[in-house]
């Protein structure tokens, strides 16, 4: 008996649910969905090649000793910013101390030597036409004067060799920069030129270079904007692991050849990086920008659905119906897609609440209680768009 109950009243129920949803004929009327909307918009849309790339120090220096001897001091810290001309390391200059004091003594020889070697000519040019002494022997005297010459021009050469060592048993930085980890320590002997066992490096991280490589199909692309910019293509920077910090670098130099294994061609962009956001080696993403597209129409990204025949909005009509149209999709911006065909600029379309929507049906326009990402976007491309008024 609980059971028959049961089915009656839920008999009853769905009798009152038909009838109250029946108008004129005894047809069931579906009320409005609802849902949220948007403006087909058309502005000038900043176009970009997308890749991924790493930053690279603008300049490194890896020190090297030009001298060899005992390291007796390291004057920086790790990770320390250096100057030009800052001391990095010292090394005993005693052995060069001496060889200076040496090299001053064997040209105050010379120089000596010359002297009276040059009185002994002077004294020689009035006894040659008297035949005091042979041609000959004035001429071993001009000899030994030149000699004389030649040897204090070395005697100097090895007094300036001399003062070089000495200078750079004081290692400095070369570049304004960053400093690396210790090499070497105090105690440590090195050998001069030791190539490929620097003491430290020193990169400079005030500018990077952001490397990259985009496919050949964008190559003429690249390299039509590259022109009409003369040379200088503007490039937006962020982390990977950080899409909130941007960095803004100019394209300035394009490799001579396409790598035939990959396809690709490889560019190098210049970034100010005095807030030091980034840092040599970091892989990052970059958005290039080539050019400008006038007129772009633009949609919402979850404005578009796919469907079994392709792409497609519903678009609400003046007397709130829905109407299919499939659509060809362009570039993509984030939230927002370019679309070349389908839809013209002012007619509404449904942002969200398809799912309940087939052709015909009306809908019902409802506030967006999300924040409108479309609208902040598009506002940010339209600046990025005047600065840059090439067409496309």
């Amino acid at each position: 008996m609980k059971v028959l109950k049961k089915f009656y009243v839920l008999v009853a129920s769905m009798s009152l649910m038909f009838v109250g949803g029946c108008g004129r004929g005894g047809q069931a009327v579906r009320p409005p969905t609802p849902v949220v909307s948007a403006k087909v918009t058309v502005a000038d849309l900043p176009i970009y090649i997308e890749a991924i790339g790493s930053c690279v120090a603008y300049e490194s220096v890896a020190i090297v000793p030009q001298v060899s001897g005992q390291i007796v001091a390291v004057n920086f810290r790790q990770g320390q910013k250096v100057e030009v001309g800052d001391s990095l390391y010292a090394i005993d200059s005693r052995v060069y101390e001496a060889n200076l004091k040496k090299a001053e003594a064997q040209l105050t020889a010379a120089e000596a030597k010359m002297k009276v070697d040059t009185a002994q000519l002077e004294r020689s040019k009035a006894l040659v036409p008297q035949n005091y002494i042979s041609q000959q022997q004035y001429e071993s005297y001009e000899t030994q004067v030149e000699q004389d010459i030649a040897s204090v021009d070395a005697a100097k050469a090895q007094v300036m060799q001399a003062k070089v060592d000495i200078e750079h048993c004081n290692i400095v930085s070369p570049i304004n920069g960053m400093a690396g980890t210790y090499l070497a320590d105090v105690g440590n002997v090195v050998g001069a030129m030791s190539i490929g066992k620097p003491l430290v490096t020193i990169e400079n991280v005030d500018q990077l270079y952001v490397e990259f490589s985009i496919s050949e199909n964008d190559f003429y692309d690249l390299q039509k904007s590259f022109s009409l910019e003369e040379g200088r293509l503007r490039m937006e920077v962020s982390p990977i692991s950080n899409d909130g910090i941007k960095g803004e670098a100019y394209v300035d130099f394009i490799n001579n050849a396409i790598d035939r294994k990959t396809g690709s061609i490889k560019l190098r962009a210049l970034m100010e990086n005095k807030e030091h956001q980034f840092w040599p080696g970091q892989s990052v993403r970059t958005k290039l920008l080539l050019t400008v597209a006038k007129d772009s129409v633009l949609v919402p990204s979850e404005a578009v659905k796919l469907g079994q025949q392709g792409r497609y909005v519903f678009v609400i009509k003046e007397d709130k119906s829905v109407e299919l149209r499939l659509v060809e999709i362009g570039q993509i911006h984030g939230d927002m897609l370019v679309v070349k065909n389908g839809v013209n600029e002012g007619e509404t379309i449904v942002r969200r609440g398809q799912l309940m929507l087939a052709p015909g049906m009306k809908a019902m326009e409802m506030p967006d209680t999300q924040p409108n990402s479309f609208e902040e976007n598009l506002e940010k491309n339209r600046k990025i768009a005047e600065k840059n008024p090439t067409t496309k």
